[in-house]
């Protein structure tokens, strides 16, 4: 009887004490852009969202820092990943955004400028009548700048073979001097 008494106390003491809680991801609703981890060579930000459901949604955007003695510093993605939530410094750009939508496929868009290089995080929280947050959609994603891209950096090979050198012939006969 005592066993069962302290069980039904452990219970009651779960049930009924102050936790955290962490709302899901949202099947509903899914960040097309960017895609989740990867690397953005540009000065701006497009965050599209896609829902499948009639839902309302907030979303916002926050540059991502590790704190190292009270001091952010930028961090890659790599980095980022193996980071300690405890050690992350979050700094909302602009404000967050509601939207709802009444469809069964809706889009929501949103451009954000003038962003340095570092981490960004997207949120997308699923809100409910009340603005209760009952999910939530994260999408971190790393910004360098443009120079750095290495698609620009890569010396352009010239195709000399095939159709392209007969079309340069061709021209060089037509308009050589």
């Amino acid at each position: 009887m005592r066993k069962y008494i302290i069980a039904v106390v452990v219970i009651l003491m779960l049930l009924f004490s102050t936790s955290a809680v962490f709302a899901t991801a949202n099947p509903n609703v899914t960040i097309v852009n960017p895609v989740s981890e990867s690397t953005i060579y540009s000065d701006n930000l497009l965050v599209s969202v896609k829902m499948t459901a009639p839902l309302s949604i907030r979303v916002s955007v926050s540059q991502e820092f590790k704190s190292v003695n009270g001091v952010n510093t930028s961090v890659s993605l790599e980095d980022y990943k193996k980071t300690e939530s405890s050690e992350i410094e979050s700094v909302a750009i602009g404000t967050a955004d509601s939207f709802t939508s009444t469809n069964n496929l809706s889009f929501y868009t949103k451009k954000v400028e003038n962003v340095k290089p570092g981490i960004y995080k997207i949120t997308v929280e699923t809100v409910d009548a009340e603005g209760n947050v009952i999910h939530t959609n994260t999408s971190p994603v790393e910004i360098k700048a443009k120079e750095e891209n290495p698609a620009n950096l890569a010396p352009v090979e010239s195709q000399n073979t095939g159709t392209a050198q007969f079309l340069k012939n061709i021209l060089r006969a037509i308009f050589r001097d």
